[in-house]
Parts: structure tokens; C-alpha cells; sequence
């Protein structure tokens, strides 16, 4: 008895049946893939990358670990390299508190912008 396939078994039978097609075509250039001096210039390349994805990690590893004692020292929320700039974020539990000075700042009176900025960052930091 046979019966229709739904689209995910059409999905994975057409995935079983291309992965089994790019093995067969493989199979035909390989020798002739060995040999070429570009795929032999991918090969030495993909190692090297591979190398410096391992030194990559490992100064990730350690940039993250002084991270870590960077803000446990200074009480930070986040370190984080900018590009070649380190931008340093502090947990601020105070965005409600500077909302709502700014809301009893404005009330009843015409606005200095500026000096209500400079008040509030004076106030907070």
C-alpha cells in the first residue's frame, strides 16, 4: 500500500537524496580534486584558519576572565570591546527615578534643557 508523503517527509527525503547525490558527484572529481593546486590552497587555508580560531578563543577566554574581575572590582554592569574602544556600562536601577525628576522638572515652568540634563547626571553619577 502506498500513500502520499506530508511536506516534512518530502523535506527529508529530498535532503537524504541530495546529500546522497553530492557524495556520488564527489566521488567523481575527487582524484582529480586532490591534485588541483587551488583546492590544495583551500585545504592549507581552511588549517590556518583553524589555528587562528584557536587563538582567537583562547584570547576571548582570557579577555572575558579580566572582564569579570574588571567589573567585580569597579561594581560595572557590562564591559564590552567597541571596536578598538572598551565601552563600560554601570547598572543603573535609577532610569525611573530620573523619569520622574524629569517629569517634576518640567512641571509649571518653561524648560532649560540643558540645565535639567546637567542637574540630573550630577544628581545620579
Amino acid at each position: 500500500m502506498s500513500k502520499k508523503l506530508n511536506v516534512s517527509e518530502l523535506n527529508v527525503l529530498s535532503n537524504v537524496i541530495r546529500e546522497k547525490v553530492n557524495e556520488k558527484k564527489y566521488e567523481k572529481i575527487k582524484g582529480k580534486l586532490e591534485k588541483d593546486s587551488d583546492y590544495k590552497k583551500l585545504e592549507k587555508l581552511i588549517k590556518e584558519i583553524n589555528e587562528l580560531n584557536k587563538k582567537v578563543n583562547e584570547k576571548n577566554k582570557v579577555y572575558n576572565e579580566i572582564c569579570l574581575k574588571v567589573r567585580n572590582k569597579f561594581e560595572i554592569s557590562n564591559v564590552s570591546r567597541m571596536g578598538d574602544d572598551i565601552k563600560v556600562y554601570f547598572n543603573n536601577n535609577d532610569y525611573n527615578k530620573i523619569y520622574n525628576d524629569l517629569v517634576l522638572m518640567n512641571i509649571g515652568k518653561s524648560v532649560d534643557i540643558n540645565n535639567i540634563i546637567n542637574e540630573i547626571i550630577e544628581k545620579y553619577s
